[in-house]
């Protein structure tokens, strides 16, 4: 476990990447605590925390981050170095915030994700100080300009180590920002998501390319790995009866869409039932959707018939397989003995070499030109 030299922390990754490849702090990280109070954690929101880094520097501080690796992350880096380990707001809980005197974010890729919550900041932490951080090559002037259009007060200190940090106060305007909920139609299926939900709203050309390898399915247990806004689990529980699916992801604001999104196709789901779902599902269609916030088939223990993976293959800003692999091991674990993954990804993803040292037969079963679709038996 590499030490943090700045903060004197015992800090790693979850899951394990090579210190060349991440380390679980960066210098935007630093510069936050450099600029910020960290006299008053107890009075200190964070935002996006990848790592914990944050978290264990100013402990009791009240914490959000969208993935559950983070979350883990941050547990398993507290607990290392005998600190009480975060509890962490739900993307719905921020009303329960009081007495917030200053906001430190690492700032998200998306624009309209990092707008999503300097509008919950706003709303319900509307004085606090307002501390944004991270490395200047990946923080357009697009955004600079906008947030110095947005905020009552605007500062830009000088780049150190590479990060750029802005503190900005007032918020107002941001509290005005229109919730952005985006989606579209395919199939006569209505899907939408909230920001930082993979490909929200468009279809995403590897799933469109997916759903035309779908095998029959009839009272199966299935999962989609990595589910995203819901649209493989929703086509399978449209296509199918008597199945259980389950759908997982990283990604809290991917389970909260794929939950919505299954309400708003009349199918039922963990932890609710639809007006129309109880005479819709028993008529045509039984089949329902399990919806889970975890790492990979970290919170299944059903053995599986079929997994569709999906997988991400950049974090954050990084372009990784590890990702991926993960979910490749763990599905092969999951799988009964004569269960199948199948996978679609871009065509240059190297992931043939890995399957095949999993799984006992793999095969290429698509003829698209942009992705591969590997059919892997267990």
């Amino acid at each position: 476990m590499p030490e943090w030299p700045a903060e004197k922390l015992q800090l790693a990754c979850f899951p394990d990447v090579p210190d060349h490849v991440s380390l679980p702090w960066d210098s935007a990280d630093e510069y936050l605590l450099r600029e910020a109070d960290t006299t008053i954690p107890t009075a200190t929101l964070i935002l996006n925390d990848r790592h914990g880094a944050l978290y264990c520097a100013l402990p009791g501080a009240a914490t959000w981050s969208d993935s559950f690796c983070a979350r883990q992350a941050a547990q398993n880096n507290a607990r290392a170095n005998d600190l009480h380990p975060p509890d962490f707001l739900n993307y719905g809980g921020f009303s329960s915030l009081t007495n917030i005197r200053q906001v430190l974010i690492q700032i998200p890729k998306q624009k309209d994700q990092l707008a999503d919550q300097l509008r919950l900041v706003a709303t319900h932490c509307p004085d606090a100080n307002v501390f944004l951080a991270g490395m200047a090559k990946h923080i357009p002037i697009s955004l600079l300009n906008w947030l110095e259009v947005n905020a009552d007060e605007y500062t830009q200190p000088r780049i150190v180590k590479k990060a750029r940090l802005l503190n900005i106060r007032g918020l107002t305007k941001f509290a005005s920002v229109e919730r952005s909920l985006r989606g579209y139609t395919v199939d006569g299926l209505t899907l939408n998501g909230l920001p930082g939900v993979f490909s929200r709203d468009h279809l995403d050309p590897g799933a469109e390319v997916f759903r035309q390898y779908f095998p029959d399915l009839h009272g199966k247990v299935i999962c989609d790995l990595g589910c995203g806004n819901g649209i493989l689990a929703i086509s399978l529980a449209k296509a199918s009866t008597g199945c259980t699916i389950i759908a997982t992801d990283d990604s809290e604001l991917a389970t909260l869409a794929t939950k919505a999104n299954a309400k708003l196709n009349d199918l039922v789901t963990n932890d609710l039932v639809t007006n129309n779902s109880k005479t819709n599902n028993s008529k045509t269609n039984n089949s329902k959707i399990d919806v889970r916030h975890g790492n990979a088939l970290s919170t299944v223990t059903e053995k599986l018939d079929y997994v569709f993976c999906n997988p991400p293959f950049h974090d954050g800003n990084k372009q990784l397989t590890n990702i991926a692999l993960n979910m490749f091991s763990d599905a092969h674990k999951q799988l009964k003995g004569d269960g199948v993954l199948l996978v679609v990804a871009n065509r240059h993803l190297p992931y043939t070499t890995a399957l095949k040292k999993l799984f006992r037969r793999v095969r290429l079963i698509s003829d698209d030109k942009r992705f591969n679709v590997y059919y892997c038996t267990k």
